[in-house]
């Protein structure tokens, strides 16, 4: 709306330059005011100064080295203001990109999963400083912002593989058992688990009170932590635990690319990479594995899995079960 007053104000400043000072040139010819638009241009010139110099004598002085320039001023005063518009429209340009670029860049963060206070945010907060302090802020400056942080973004990317496992019927395991014995079972249980990951390289882990969500280097290793898990629990429950109940662990496994830093605590990142890997764990039976089947294609141990009927969030999946069971 400014841009559109500075320009109408351009226009008027042009057009006052032309009634103004074209009367001048046409006092060179002979009898100017015998054709229509000179004696147009004169009269409009005569209009604007018998309208205007009145009131500019009350403000400015208009004599000049003993002329009246009072055109002259009227040409000065129009520019001065075009110009002043033109800035103050800049400058309200520029806030409101400003804020546009903020806007933006906070839905770009919500669809990247970019962390509050995760180096990457802190990354990205920086380089929206340096383009908001510019002169300009455009759609440009906006599009290399995000280009510059997706590249960030992209050194954050890794191939991970997740295992979710959950303790099967937990709530139920706990009825009627003495609190201490129920507190040091699962204490052994964490133990175990938790040994297991180390052996097996786990990235980050993130623990409910019966459950956990791991994060590996390799779809292998997530795999075969949870079969070893599920193969642990005959001594555990044979020869560790003290409740009545037996351990039995659900498991599921997916893979993908997810954008974290080494500095993100698993529970704080939120991609479907992970959730597919939670809803695994959630439809399988107990003491299985239940993997999307694409992601365990190219591993070597393709035969120990079994392929089901079952699409869990639109990949099929494939189950191992412990043969000597």
């Amino acid at each position: 709306m400014l841009f559109g007053f500075r320009k109408l104000l351009g226009v008027a400043t042009f057009a006052l330059i032309i009634v103004l000072l074209g009367p001048k040139l046409f006092v060179l010819f002979d009898n100017p005011k015998s054709a229509t638009v000179p004696a147009k241009l004169f009269e409009a010139r005569q209009y604007i100064l018998s309208k205007s110099v009145p009131v500019l004598h009350r403000y400015v002085p208009t004599n000049i080295a003993g002329n009246d320039r009072s055109d002259w001023i009227l040409i000065g005063l129009a520019i001065v203001a075009t110009i002043f518009s033109g800035a103050i429209a800049q400058r309200a340009q520029t806030a409101q990109n400003r804020q546009m670029l903020r806007k933006s860049a906070q839905a770009w963060r919500r669809k990247e999963g970019v962390k509050p206070g995760s180096k990457l945010d802190a990354e990205l907060e920086t380089t929206l400083r340096m383009a908001e302090s510019g002169k300009a802020v455009n759609r440009q400056e906006l599009l290399r912002v995000f280009a510059e942080t997706k590249k960030k973004l992209d050194t954050f990317g890794r191939e991970v593989a997740f295992l979710a496992i959950d303790v099967v019927g937990s709530v139920g395991m706990k009825a009627g058992e003495d609190p201490a014995s129920i507190q040091y079972d699962f204490e052994e249980y964490r133990k175990l688990v938790e040994r297991i990951f180390r052996a097996r390289g786990v990235l980050k882990t993130a623990w409910t009170p019966d459950g956990v969500m791991a994060c590996f280097a390799h779809v292998e290793d997530a795999c075969q932590s949870g079969k070893d898990v599920i193969k642990s629990l005959k001594v555990f429950n044979r020869e560790v635990k003290l409740s009545k109940a037996d351990f039995a662990v659900r498991c599921g496994v997916n893979a993908g690319l997810v954008y974290f830093d080494d500095s993100t605590p698993l529970e704080t990142i939120s991609d479907r990479v992970i959730d597919v890997a939670g809803h695994m764990q959630k439809n399988a039976e107990p003491n299985t594995v239940l993997v999307a089947r694409k992601i365990i294609e190219p591993l070597r141990q393709l035969e120990e899995f079994t392929h089901t009927t079952q699409v869990i969030d639109g990949y099929e999946a494939s189950v191992w079960r412990d043969a000597s069971s």
